[in-house]
């Protein structure tokens, strides 16, 4: 038992503590701080369609599995046109009554005819699609928005908040996070924008 109480001992075992400590805090420094967490931008998307789905045919067992296709789909999107999205296309689905008619609708990124990427999402009354906010306006009468999508604007595009702006670029600066972009199926454009209902109205009014 003497060789616990020795001072060689006591001097190692505060040695071996100092290592340890600091071999945690250089761990610990290595750790990046909730506040230096990267933002990931949203992936630039050209969308090129969107459409009604008047019809949806699958083949049997058909899923969207990790972002991608199992199975062939067939899409029609109006009297004329069918919309084929073959096997292990990237897509979504945030429409829960695609088996319904005229109750979703396809956005889709093509090449020519080929489906390059697609996502089914709900159909509003009157045949507008309620979209994420602006979130930079593009040349060519393009508008981005929050979730990357690049759809095709209105000249003018009506714009609905308790608070005025002087112009689209104003409320996408001020209110784009958050708000709603509406899309018209019949002009193939966005048509109006829609702050949050978070907004509150000014005073006085």
């Amino acid at each position: 038992m003497r060789q616990f109480l020795t001072l060689g001992f006591w001097m190692s075992l505060f040695a071996l503590a100092g290592l340890t400590v600091g071999l945690w805090t250089i761990t610990r420094d290595d750790v990046p701080a909730v506040d230096d967490a990267v933002v990931v931008a949203p992936e630039e998307r050209p969308i090129d369609l969107i459409g009604m789905v008047f019809l949806a045919r699958a083949d049997p067992g058909f899923d969207i599995v990790a972002g991608r296709t199992v199975g062939d789909l067939q899409i029609r999107v109006d009297g004329f046109r069918y919309m084929n999205v073959k096997q292990g296309t990237p897509g979504e689905n945030r429409c829960g009554e695609l088996d319904q008619l005229a109750r979703c609708a396809v956005v889709a990124d093509l090449l020519g005819e080929a489906v390059l990427w697609f996502s089914i999402v709900p159909l509003s009354p009157r045949n507008l699609v309620e979209l994420p906010g602006p979130a930079e306006l593009r040349d060519g009468g393009r508008l981005e928005l929050q979730n990357g999508w690049i759809v095709d604007r209105a000249d003018v595009v009506e714009r609905e908040c308790p608070e005025d702006t002087a112009s689209l670029s104003e409320f996408t600066q001020r209110f784009g996070e958050g708000a709603t972009s509406v899309f018209s199926l019949a002009e193939q454009q966005v048509i109006r924008v829609r702050c949050s209902e978070d907004v509150a109205v000014p005073s006085g009014t």
